[in-house]
């Protein structure tokens, strides 16, 4: 479809429009999602995406104007936000936490919060409206609109829920990791939140392949026993990944300690203790586990669920042993599962 330049800079000066959505409606195209995402470059925190279907006559609220939410102040989304949740058709969020975002680069992981929030809306869309970038992997047809979020109305409400829905989520980040300033900062790199991270060391919600995190973890000197402990919950992550778990948390704090892996696999939490040695002079990595420890996780544990509510859903205590010999070679990489009863 050829574009007028002239009729776009009208759009952005005044705002979104629904331009897009009543051409697609007058071709029997309907219902419409509008898609955008918040947190590509934030330093900690998850990527979050929003999806929202609005109603085919929708006007802008006069005390907080639907628009790009880069353009409004924190009230203005909020208010607007309000707006958009008590009119929309359908609204969803999708979330890719900081691990995942490390582990399969920012671009694949903001698709993937993007078909999460898909995945949450009570009606399925028949067409898509994307910010500048289209989503492989769905079937549904699809527009990725150069500036989208700040000329299609369905596209800028997106990136409000999502704006807002991640904003919260750092907010509550800032009270369970407190000192590094995520409720103000919202995960981003600002000097303060620098200064912070200097003085803290990393999170488990800070993303350690962007920088500076890259470079601040690649220059921290480790003991040898720092790095086999390290190259231990690498080995035992992959193990478990490829045993299907999906890796809920790693190095999770809580107020009676840190577990080093969190997953999860058919509904059930399982938390997970790695044990590396180097050889057999103290005996095998699982033997290493007092029942001190045990207790201590279990508390983890128990209070790792309350956090989230998730009290009543099944859970178990696993250890991962993982043995090399002295020149560093693996022998093995066990899982033994249920280490003590939940």
């Amino acid at each position: 479809m050829p574009r007028d330049p002239g009729s776009r800079r009208k759009a952005t000066r005044r705002g979104p429009t629904l331009a897009h959505e009543r051409r697609l409606r007058s071709q029997g195209i309907w219902p419409i999602a509008g898609l955008d995402e918040a947190g590509r470059g934030s330093i900690a925190g998850p990527v979050t995406a929003g999806a929202v279907v609005l109603p085919p006559d929708v006007r802008n609220c006069p005390a907080a104007p639907i628009r790009d939410s880069k353009q409004l102040a924190p009230e203005q989304r909020q208010r607007a936000l309000d707006y958009i949740e008590s009119i929309a058709l359908a609204v969803g969020v999708g979330y890719c936490t900081a691990l995942e975002v490390d582990e399969m680069g920012i671009a694949p992981a903001t698709r993937v919060a993007m078909r999460r929030a898909l995945d949450t809306l009570p009606l399925e869309p028949s067409y898509l409206l994307l910010d500048a970038f289209p989503l492989p992997g769905v079937a549904t047809p699809q527009l990725a609109i150069v500036r989208g979020d700040a000329t299609c109305m369905s596209i800028a409400a997106a990136s409000i829920v999502a704006k807002v829905s991640r904003d919260r989520h750092m907010a509550e980040q800032d009270e369970r990791l407190p000192g590094y300033g995520f409720a103000r900062n919202k995960g981003y790199g600002t000097a303060e939140h620098i200064r912070n991270l200097e003085r803290l060391g990393p999170s488990t919600i800070h993303r350690r392949t962007f920088a500076p995190l890259r470079l601040t973890l690649a220059l921290e000197p480790m003991t040898p026993r720092q790095a086999l402990g390290k190259a231990g919950e690498e080995l035992a992550r992959r193990r478990l990944v490829a045993d299907g778990r999906a890796i809920l948390c790693a190095n999770c704090r809580t107020k009676s300690g840190e577990i080093d892996l969190v997953t999860e696999k058919d509904g059930v939490v399982a938390f997970v203790e790695v044990r590396a040695r180097r050889g057999k002079s103290f005996g095998t990595p699982e033997e290493s586990l007092t029942r001190r420890k045990l207790a201590r996780m279990a508390a983890c544990a128990q209070e790792f669920l309350a956090e989230r509510g998730w009290e009543h859903r099944p859970w178990r205590i696993d250890v991962v042993a993982v043995e090399m010999d002295r020149s560093g070679r693996l022998r093995r990489v066990e899982v033994l599962e249920n280490a003590v009863g939940s």
